[in-house]
């Protein structure tokens, strides 16, 4: 098997309450270094504590901009999170990730903040990360979810085609595949990461094969695993080696501007 140099882009840094999982700074590294994964983009991991509203997202990016201080190198992108169930008081938090803490936008997982993706409060955040170059809102969907369905995304990325929206664990079911494969056709400024993708049928192939080669994205959902099936997926796929090297870590080098070493 060829050894691929590999960027993972879902990574989620924090405690979630509600999924008794966690991913300290060491233990993301420590993952990352037993399944050879040279670098990671990181975000809040879903179901953090919130009980003081605004003031805990501010706590979890700022979280986010510290490991990216702490493992330059290693960590080399960060997403924050703001909560549209805050409402109006989210979107200075918006500015501040973009501004003060320079992260490269902002990760959406509904089923864990109780509003749906294609709700009002969602919009008027989504506008304000539209403000901002190059861009990027991680959103996590699932076609069984009233809260995250693939067609809401849709709503989002249309409405907004200047931001690049990162579809996490797009794949996880054949029904799920052919419900983002066709969102991917309708909408350029959606990408697909490979996070928890079903194992059977050839997902990864049908991706490349429906999308092009630059719309997806190799991803592992580190902390939730030891080691990764997610690599063999890729690795072991029919695909010419050129185009898995896209997979792994040029097309995440080319959505969140990461120079190559």
């Amino acid at each position: 098997m060829t050894d691929f140099y590999k960027i993972d882009v879902h990574v989620h840094l924090g405690i979630s309450s509600v999924l008794s999982v966690a991913g300290s700074t060491s233990e993301i590294i420590r993952k990352m270094e037993l399944n050879g994964i040279h670098q990671s983009v990181i975000s809040p991991i879903p179901g953090y504590e919130d009980p003081n509203g605004v003031a805990d997202s501010r706590a979890q990016n700022d979280g986010i901009a510290a490991a990216l201080r702490d493992h330059p190198g290693v960590l080399v992108r960060g997403l924050g999170v703001v909560e549209p169930r805050h409402g109006a008081a989210a979107l200075d938090e918006v500015d501040r990730v973009m501004d003060e803490l320079g992260l490269s936008g902002l990760m959406f997982h509904n089923d864990f903040n109780g509003l749906p993706l294609d709700h009002p409060s969602m919009f008027a955040i989504v506008e304000r990360l539209a403000v901002y170059p190059n861009a990027v809102a991680q959103v996590h969907t699932a076609q069984h979810s009233v809260l995250e369905a693939p067609f809401q995304l849709g709503r989002l990325a249309e409405a907004f085609p200047t931001v690049t929206f990162l579809n996490a664990h797009p794949f996880m079911d054949t029904t799920h595949e052919a419900a983002s494969l066709d969102l991917g056709e309708r909408h350029p400024n959606i990408v697909f990461d490979t996070a928890v993708s079903h194992t059977q049928l050839y997902p990864i192939e049908h991706a490349v094969e429906r999308l092009g080669a630059d719309r997806v994205l190799w991803a592992s959902s580190n902390p939730y695993y030891e080691t990764t099936l997610d690599i063999p997926l890729v690795a072991n796929a029919k695909l010419d080696d050129d185009v898995k090297r896209k997979l792994f870590a040029d097309n995440a080098r080319r959505v969140f501007q990461i120079e190559e070493e």
